[in-house]
């Protein structure tokens, strides 16, 4: 699986899991749909197409550069 299909197949897992579609984003609540984009941008920045926070020990963090 390519990772544009992997990608496709999350958001849709994502959509699925709050409830939300096409059909339903107007009246969808706000909560959610402000839980479902930071879930897309976490993961958009995770792999890395758009910039995100670092985490200490995270793998994307840089390595000190004593070590």
């Amino acid at each position: 699986m390519t990772s544009d299909a992997a990608l496709d197949v999350w958001l849709a897992r994502q959509a699925r899991l709050y409830a939300l579609d096409a059909t339903t984003v107007e009246d969808a609540d706000p909560d959610v749909l402000r839980a479902y984009c930071r879930d897309v941008l976490q993961e958009l920045a995770a792999r890395g197409l758009l910039p995100g926070p670092h985490e200490i020990g995270c793998h994307a963090a840089p390595r000190d550069h004593r070590n």
